[in-house]
């Protein structure tokens, strides 16, 4: 684990596993040893999902508490929003420090966002669900740990796909390159071995009989997709290549007379490019003979500007009397509260739940009846192409994209809007965000 100089031996350390195989409990092992063992004095921890990484340091919590000798030395646990974080004595306390000892060893939450990220100093960064990490974030994280002589970075993951830019980068790395310095350690089924094959089940799982079971397997096998099981249970990559949108039924919707019609029902969808230099309104109308397709699109150099960008959305959802508008508080959050001051229902749905899963399903299953037309408007279709299907864990699926410079906002904002207003059509009960 440590070299002759008692430094660690890998830099970056990578743990690709089936879920329900122990990781939570090495990862939170990991921790505990980083603060009280290797009295490692500031640690980050990030996940896709910040909920997921309360969750982690809850977890560590109760084992701090469990144990009087762990306990005497918690300082602090901070649950404030957006400063979330432990704060533990040093392995000298209750006795005075020599010097150079820091006193605090800390454990804070990081925002897996490039700003979140940015301009902190690490001594440990833990990663979690890498495969949802974006180019953008990794290349602002990956710096923090740098100033650290004796610094580590972990990341854990299941399998990922063609949109997972980051673990698929680090994957091919550890495939070619031949360093100490790197660690990657992946438990999956063999390629060429079948889905139903249980040779690959026990190759991806080496808790099968410990912590898990074959029964579980099975239920899983016979319960979920292939694609679901595939990449939940066997750890292996799918290719995400085609879209999940019937494009050539989509374009058996081209209308170059369409305009939008005041007096139509309908319903408008917002997305934004995480470096908000572009945003795209999509509107939906409903027409006897279908749903009536619209984009709007702002581009600007720097951030666009959230003042006047709600001001022009609110002007048209006012002209076009929208009875909603849909948006990822992810991407779009920081407009939604302008709107909302302005007297716009905003109908939140954020793209990683299961409710989104269901927006893309009845959009998709709209567009292959051709309930779609539309004014031709290039970048809506270009971003269509550009997406990707991720499978998700309750069998659904949702776009995703293929690429890091793939954008597919507009993608998001027409799943917003068509599969809203299909809702009632298809009698889907719909949630409120």
């Amino acid at each position: 684990m440590v070299n002759e100089s008692g430094n660690f031996r890998r830099k970056t350390c990578n743990l690709i596993i089936a879920r329900q195989n122990g990781k939570t409990f090495t990862v939170r092992a990991l921790l505990l040893a980083s603060m009280y063992v290797f009295n490692t004095k500031r640690i980050g921890i990030m996940a896709q999902d910040r909920k997921q990484s309360l969750e982690t340091m809850g977890n560590i919590v109760d084992v701090i508490n469990s144990q009087s000798w762990l306990r005497d030395r918690l300082k602090r646990e901070n649950r404030s929003h957006g400063e979330e974080r432990l704060e533990i004595w040093c392995e000298h306390h209750p006795n005075p420090c020599p010097p150079g000892c820091n006193t605090i060893r800390r454990l804070d939450i990081i925002s897996a966002t490039p700003r979140a990220a940015r301009g902190k100093t690490l001594d440990l960064l833990y990663i979690d669900e890498l495969r949802e990490i974006s180019p953008a974030t990794w290349a602002a994280a990956e710096p923090t740990l740098r100033a650290r002589k004796n610094s580590q970075l972990w990341t854990s993951s299941n399998a990922g796909d063609d949109t997972s830019v980051v673990l698929n980068t680090l994957r091919d790395s550890a495939m070619s390159a031949n360093s100490e310095r790197f660690g990657y350690w992946e438990w999956s089924a063999a390629p060429e071995l079948k889905i139903s094959d249980r040779k690959g089940w026990r190759q991806a799982n080496p808790s099968l009989g410990h912590l898990i079971n074959e029964q579980d397997l099975e239920d899983s096998f016979n319960r979920n997709s292939a694609d679901v099981f595939e990449t939940e249970s066997l750890c292996r990559w799918r290719a995400a290549l085609d879209s999940p949108f019937n494009v050539e039924a989509f374009d058996n919707g081209l209308d170059l007379n369409l305009t939008m019609d005041p007096t139509l029902p309908t319903w408008m969808g917002l997305d934004l490019t995480f470096n908000r230099t572009e945003a795209y309104l999509v509107s939906a109308q409903e027409h006897p003979d279908g749903l009536r397709v619209f984009l709007h699109r702002w581009v600007k150099e720097n951030a666009i500007g959230e003042r006047e960008l709600a001001s022009e959305i609110a002007v048209l959802a006012r002209q076009y009397k929208a009875r909603q508008i849909a948006y990822d508080p992810a991407t779009a959050g920081f407009v939604a509260p302008h709107l909302q001051k302005a007297g716009i229902r905003m109908q939140e749905n954020s793209w990683g739940s299961a409710y989104f899963a269901t927006l893309c399903d009845v959009t998709a299953s709209a567009m292959n009846a051709e309930r779609l037309v539309h004014a031709g408007q290039s970048e809506l279709r270009d971003h269509l192409v550009a997406c990707a299907r991720r499978p998700a864990s309750d069998g659904g699926w949702r776009i995703a994209r293929r690429a890091s410079q793939s954008p597919i906002s507009a993608a998001v904002a027409l799943v917003l809007a068509v599969g809203h207003a299909e809702v009632p059509r298809t009698q889907i009960v719909t949630h409120v965000g």
